[in-house]
């Protein structure tokens, strides 16, 4: 069977697969004339109904009969299935089986050669393209090689279109795919405009040579344009930050053009010349948009760097606005008369957040509704008591409030601890934050009902909620009472979501991280940090207050106008003792006052002395009478009164018994009780002179030595 890779289709419809044998096949294989199959042709047509033949295109739909066939870039193919196999030819067992046939095509086309065409044509234009070089001596020497190549193409046509055998454009469509696959140029690969050129040739009295040439051969708008005062123009106008459209540019230079009586350049100048021009960017990027702004950050140069390689290497700490929806608040204004009144308003609230830049995790954040020192502060205590720990390094820009007393003394305080402090106003400097605050808004508040949208200079599709929703929410917020508590707890809840939620549920660049914000905090080593006492990080951030210690180490003072009682324990009997009556410090957390540290001021430096717990005052009237705290009391009060009269009668000693009816019997009884136990010892006193201690005359009566003296 000789086949050639034009002699077999396969056509998919659906799901079922069909073989298609050209009719040079069949009439070569079964012996066939083209008569035959002609009214095999006619006879299949008469078999379908009009319906289906309507619908039909190159492909005759299947009626059940013989000889289905089909017509092609004008050629016939016929379905292998319905090939007749009638006694006494057998016609389809000729072709054998449909697998075996698919088999030997494709080995047909995969060692397919050249054909004769192919090779006549080759060595054609080899032969033949040297002889019109001389026409083309005006151009470069790769496009006289093309042109050349052209014009044998139209001289191999011209030689072979009367011999070749087929229809009229056979040899058009022959040739056309062999010049699209050696990229001959100045050429029409197109079979239909190849010929055109030919018949160009044999309808007029054009050469070879008059139609083959360079595109835009003579068209003297196709001069270049190099005047380098009216470059320097639109350059001059490009680069300005003022930002000029290119038409207005256009514009604005075909005036100058005509005050100056210069030749205007065409508007295709300005785009290839200079517009379009990839220098043109680059050059006048940064200038058009402005270093800072956002358009021009392709232009700016940045220098990448690692990630921080411990949990607290590093921490950032920044504010963004939480896009909830806004709640009602009320402001004072003045009116006109200098009279306040209240007026309501509608808020939104900000909220600071401190980032480990190493792990991610989101160690502290407070709310409020604009920038001030105060809520900085509490995302800073919030994160130090999360963590335990100051950090080695802690970013942040000049927030309001950056440079009031209060801060400069808490940084101060910081860089006492060893924490480097470093203040930026350029965005880089704490990319990981601001690259966080996109992940919150488009991961972790998209969840909300009540977020209305990333920021206004966003351009993402899903960036904003559309205004129907907003305005739909907005009614079902304020029956259900959304206010400021709710709006924070509604940011904190999904905060929080973020710290617990593997990277790799919504990151593709962490996909292989599966370890949350937090997880990787706390696994992570911490090397460079500096771990804190409760105490220290209340001498840090905490309030503080003077106060005198007396009462048996019992602290009565005032906290935002209440009364507040603190009781110092008996194992801090020694501070009670050595600060009796003196002014010390307390601190304290005005969210959490049921402990309050206490210390020594010296030289403008805090020493650590104890800590105070909370005395809730019993009840000891009425209904709800409970004495069981005043129990506790009397026992705290009692175990001080020993601890005291017995460190009192260990100071007066053995003088105690000589006092007459002067002696106190309880500190006689204690100093009985402490002679007894071995607890008293008379001192010794080492006499003038002598180089023996009274140490080493215990220790010679205890071996029954003599001393030498």
């Amino acid at each position: 069977m000789n086949l050639q890779p034009t002699d077999i289709l396969i056509r998919q419809s659906g799901s079922n697969e069909s073989i298609w044998l050209s009719e040079r096949l069949i009439a070569e294989i079964c012996g066939l004339e083209d008569s035959y199959l002609k009214v095999a042709r006619i006879r299949y047509k008469k078999t379908v109904r009009p319906c289906d033949l309507a619908k039909a295109k190159d492909f005759m739909p299947d009626s059940g009969k013989s000889w289905r066939w089909a017509k092609v870039s004008g050629h016939f193919y016929y379905c292998l299935n319905n090939i007749p196999n009638k006694a006494p030819k057998h016609y389809r067992n000729m072709f054998g089986d449909g697998e075996a046939l698919l088999d030997a095509y494709k080995t047909v086309c995969q060692s397919k050669e050249e054909t004769t065409l192919e090779r006549r044509f080759k060595k054609h234009l080899k032969l033949v393209s040297p002889q019109y070089s001389e026409f083309y001596k005006d151009v470069n020497d790769i496009q006289r090689a093309a042109l050349s190549k052209a014009c044998a193409v139209l001289d191999f046509i011209l030689d072979e279109k009367d011999d070749y055998p087929g229809t009229a454009n056979k040899l058009y469509k022959d040739l056309s795919p062999v010049l699209s696959e050696m990229d001959l140029q100045y050429i029409p690969h197109n079979y239909l405009k190849l010929k055109e050129k030919i018949t160009i040739l044999e309808t007029t009295d054009q050469a070879i040579v008059d139609i083959i040439r360079l595109p835009r051969a003579g068209n003297n708008n196709a001069e270049i344009y190099n005047d380098p005062e009216v470059f320097s123009w639109v350059m001059q106008m490009y680069a300005d930050d003022s930002t000029f459209s290119q038409e207005h540019i256009i514009r604005k230079v075909t005036q100058m053009c005509e005050l100056t009586l210069k030749k205007a350049p065409s508007r295709r100048w300005y785009g290839q010349t200079i517009f379009e021009q990839s220098k043109t960017q680059f050059l006048t990027g940064l200038k058009r948009f402005g270093a800072s702004s956002r358009k021009s950050y392709i232009h700016r140069s940045y220098i990448p760097t690692q990630n921080a390689l411990y949990a607290g290497d590093c921490w950032e700490m920044d504010a963004t606005r939480v896009n909830m929806i806004s709640h009602e608040g009320e402001i004072t204004v003045i009116d006109k008369n200098g009279n306040s009144k209240t007026k309501k308003v509608e808020k939104y609230i900000i909220v600071v957040a401190v980032r480990d830049v190493h792990s991610g995790d989101i160690l502290g954040y407070s709310f409020d509704y604009e920038e001030n020192h105060f809520v900085y502060t509490e995302a800073m205590k919030m994160a130090v008591q999360n963590a335990g720990y100051l950090p080695f390094e802690w970013i942040t820009d000049r927030f309001p409030g950056h440079n009031t007393p209060q801060m400069t003394d808490l940084f101060e305080r910081m860089k006492g601890q060893g924490v480097k402090i470093s203040f930026t106003s350029k965005a880089n400097d704490k990319a990981k934050m601001e690259r966080w605050f996109r992940t919150l808004q488009s991961v972790f508040f998209m969840d909300s009902k009540y977020f209305y949208g990333e920021g206004i200079q966003s351009r993402a599709k899903y960036a904003h909620r559309s205004a129907e929703y907003l305005k739909r929410i907005k009614k079902e917020a304020k029956k259900q009472g959304w206010n400021l508590e709710k709006s924070i707890e509604e940011a904190s809840v999904h905060i929080e979501k973020y710290r617990v939620t593997p990277y790799s549920q919504y990151s593709r660049k962490h996909s292989k991280v599966h370890q949350s914000p937090s997880e990787l905090h706390d696994h992570s080593e911490k090397p460079h940090v500096t771990f804190l006492s409760g105490a220290t990080i209340s001498k840090l951030f905490d309030a503080r207050k003077k106060i005198t210690l007396g009462n048996n180490g019992q602290i009565t003072t005032e906290i935002v106008g209440v009364e507040f009682t603190y009781m110092i324990s008996p194992a801090y009997y020694d501070i009670i003792k050595n600060y009796h009556g003196k002014r010390i410090v307390m601190t304290y957390d005005i969210n959490d006052l049921s402990i309050v540290f206490l210390w020594a001021e010296t030289n403008n430096l805090l020493v650590s002395l104890c800590e105070a717990e909370l005395f809730e005052k019993p009840i000891t009237k009425g209904p709800n009478k409970d004495l069981s705290a005043v129990g506790k009391a009397k026992a705290r009060a009692q175990q001080i009164a020993e601890l005291r009269d017995q460190e009192l009668a260990s100071m007066i000693g053995e003088d105690s018994q000589l006092m007459g009816q002067y002696t106190e019997k309880q500190i006689s009884n204690a100093f009985e009780d402490n002679y007894l136990n071995e607890g008293y010892t008379i001192p010794l006193k080492k006499a003038s002179g002598d180089d023996y201690s009274p140490e080493d005359i215990e220790d010679a009566i205890l071996k029954n030595t003599s001393l030498n003296y």
